[in-house]
């Protein structure tokens, strides 16, 4: 099918607008710049950042939850998508002629750097985290058929190394092509700038303003995954002084995701620590503010602990990496917890850090507090943290200080406790905490528990989590899933953000970074002990307190890299490359991800309030028709923070079915009543008016669809 005939038919998504913009400007800005000293080495980043915009279009992603996959070969071969194939298969034959005339005289040869078995160990990497494995891969595991499905795999992960292969290519010819005298000239300012003061509070301030901006223009600062939906109200109540909710005349009419109600208690399940926080920037009529500026710290944190373990320079290096993160702006920017975990292991990390070297009893504290801190948010993660850092702490030997120590228990036995207690007044066990009782009451008992077996997990996710229970063949999945995410999103890379980061351990110079691998490991294999992978949530979402080792590792690689080279102007070409990926990383991943994936994400949309405003809805009754996500979801952000009778403005409910919609009517007698249909209803439109104002006890029409009868499901 031609491209031209396909456009006449097809309704292109926003990003495939956004890539054909930057793909002209990228052309008219290498052909403003042709002949002058610039004009060879803009070209080849002109080419780098067309040729990765054009590759993004090979993925398929949207805005529903689905995993990242490349789209099959013949997908692309036969829809519109071929225009963007064959642009890429045309940077990557530019690219090779090129690198095939000239040899780069930075680049010695490949057996000097890596001995045959180093070599394809890196290829085996880099293949595993280029491409996710597919749920019928997995399936035809065990019930047949494996054949087809590996050879639809391999293409994919041909197709991801080609990528990858064709940006590296890219890059060194762009980094090549930098004339001497600038190279010189940058790396005399990097000196200066590393050690300036205002750098990371720079660095940090850029996070803010560019999270904050994702999140208003963007997400729309509203939530738009259920864990989101689940942490906003339940910092809604926190902040008006509860610790949960009387139940509802009808619970199941106030289908905010992980409710749980049992006799006169109605709360949200999931940890409280992160609510706790939110309920902060509730207060302040700013929830959506609270992970821009945790991002602007995780930055200055960053900073902070590298500069006391590794020097001024290495500090301002992966300060600036982290800041351009995609995968660390689009966190900031969204509802998540994992931007207060990352900052609570910085706080433990730094903590441990004074107290094993200095013996200070206030790093102590705040270390046990910290950990204690991420038990109420992720308790798993403090697990693992606590056990890193232990070791660490262990390793200083004859310094340890047994008064930090004691610091450290104490504070950490008391948060310990809050955690005991808060289970206790909400399941009445103190260790049973709310979301499991609520899997175990609402799927089956035992469901969300840890470890391994053919019981474990089964909630029917089959495209995320495609076999039943947990075993090895899961473990690969989930381990694949989160690898290509970070190799993918940690900075952006057309290579592959982790092209460098396994360099120093496959040369064997990982022991001076025996932290930072200890956390990282440490993350990455111990959730492998829980069933689920995270899911393609802003990137691999559980393995995010692992974020600052991951980005030093990065930094680690390219200096390991950079020491094989004889000549200063060879190290700085590596410098080069790492920046300049970096930037092309932050000019094509946000916007794509901002266009192609969480620009009404799930579903969700702000209409609801917006329709409040509109109609005036006042203190009304307002039954939402169709499902929970994501129709009533839409309404979730914009609900008072208790249910009773005087409960202020409207009062949003998901339509129950004729008889518990009259249960409701009648004990909110005095409300009028509004009728609305969610965004299912429209196949993904704005939320709109069905009925309304009728007046107060009146039971609304039922829905014609019948789609709310089950409003649990």
């Amino acid at each position: 099918m031609a491209l031209s005939a396909a456009l006449l038919h097809v309704v292109l998504p926003d990003s495939v607008y956004w890539t054909l913009a930057l793909v002209l400007l990228c052309a008219a800005g290498a052909r403003a710049v042709r002949g002058r000293e610039w004009g060879r080495p803009a070209g080849w980043f002109a080419l780098l950042v067309a040729g990765q915009a054009c590759a993004l279009q090979l993925i398929e992603v949207g805005p529903v939850i689905r995993l990242q996959i490349f789209f099959r070969w013949r997908d692309l071969a036969l829809t519109w998508r071929w225009g963007f194939l064959a642009a890429v298969l045309a940077q990557f034959l530019l690219v090779a002629w090129f690198a095939r005339r000239w040899r780069p005289p930075f680049c010695p040869r490949w057996r000097r750097l890596f001995t045959a078995k180093a070599g394809l160990a890196w290829l085996a990497l880099m293949s595993y985290a280029g491409a996710t494995i597919a749920p019928g891969v997995a399936l035809a595991l065990v019930g047949g058929g494996i054949l087809p499905q590996i050879g639809q795999h391999s293409a994919k992960v041909a197709l991801g190394l080609l990528v990858a292969f064709t940006g590296l290519l890219n890059l060194i010819l762009v980094v090549e092509a930098i004339p001497a005298p600038a190279l010189e000239r940058w790396q005399g300012r990097w000196r200066a700038l590393a050690v300036h003061p205002r750098l990371p509070w720079a660095a940090a301030l850029w996070v803010v303003l560019v999270s904050s901006l994702l999140a208003w223009f963007v997400l729309d600062r509203i939530p738009h995954v259920p864990d989101e939906a689940g942490y906003l109200f339940h910092a809604k109540y926190l902040a008006s002084g509860r610790l949960y909710l009387e139940a509802p005349p009808v619970p199941q009419a106030f289908n905010v995701p992980f409710y749980f109600s049992e006799g006169e208690k109605w709360y949200i399940a999931p940890p409280v620590g992160w609510p706790l926080v939110l309920a902060l920037g509730a207060l302040a009529g700013a929830p959506w503010l609270v992970n821009p500026l945790l991002g602007g710290l995780t930055v200055l944190l960053t900073h902070r602990l590298v500069r006391r373990l590794c020097g001024e320079e290495m500090a301002a290096g992966v300060a600036l990496l982290a800041a351009a993160s995609p995968w660390l702006l689009l966190m900031s920017a969204s509802l998540m917890n994992h931007s207060l975990t990352l900052v609570l292991a910085l706080v433990t990390l730094l903590g441990v850090e004074r107290a094993r070297n200095a013996g200070s009893l206030l790093g102590g504290a705040a270390a046990g507090l910290a950990v204690g801190g991420i038990l109420q948010v992720r308790p798993l993660d403090a697990v693992l943290l606590a056990a890193v850092m232990g070791v660490w702490w262990l390793s200083a030997g004859r310094r340890i200080r047994v008064a930090a120590v004691g610091a450290t228990v104490v504070a950490g036995l008391a948060l310990i406790a809050v955690f005991l207690a808060y289970n206790q007044a909400l399941t009445g066990d103190p260790l049973l905490p709310p979301i499991n009782k609520l899997a175990n009451e609402k799927i089956y008992q035992g469901v969300n528990r840890l470890g391994f077996g053919k019981d474990v997990g089964n909630v029917g996710w089959v495209g995320l989590d495609a076999l039943p229970g947990h075993g090895p063949i899961d473990v690969a999945m989930n381990t694949n899933q989160n690898l290509h995410l970070v190799h993918f999103e940690l900075l952006g890379w057309m290579c592959g953000s982790l092209i460098l980061v396994f360099v120093p351990a496959l040369w064997r110079e990982w022991r001076r970074d025996a932290l930072w691998w200890g956390i990282l490991l440490a993350i990455c294999g111990g959730m492998n002990i829980y069933w689920f992978s995270g899911g393609p949530d802003f990137g691999a979402r559980y393995w995010y307190a692992a974020f600052v080792p991951l980005v030093v590792l990065v930094w680690r690689g390219a200096e390991s890299l950079a020491q094989k080279f004889e000549t200063p102007d060879a190290q700085s070409r590596v410098w080069a490359l790492v920046a300049l990926a970096t930037l092309a990383g932050v000019i094509n991943l946000v916007p794509w991800r901002s266009l192609d994936k969480y620009k009404y994400y799930r579903g969700t949309r702000p209409d609801v309030g917006r329709l409040a405003e509109q109609h005036n809805f006042g203190r009304a009754l307002v039954f939402v028709r169709a499902r929970q996500w994501p129709d009533y979801a839409c309404a979730v952000p914009y609900l008072p923070p208790r249910f009773d009778r005087d409960a202020p403005g409207p009062l949003y409910v998901q339509d129950v079915g004729p008889a518990l919609n009259e249960k409701l009517v009648r004990y909110y007698a005095d409300r009028p009543v509004w009728v609305l249909e969610g965004p299912s209803k429209s196949r993904g439109g704005p939320v709109r008016v069905a009925a309304g104002p009728l007046p107060p006890g009146t039971v609304p029409p039922p829905d014609p669809d019948a789609m709310s009868q089950n409003p649990g499901r």
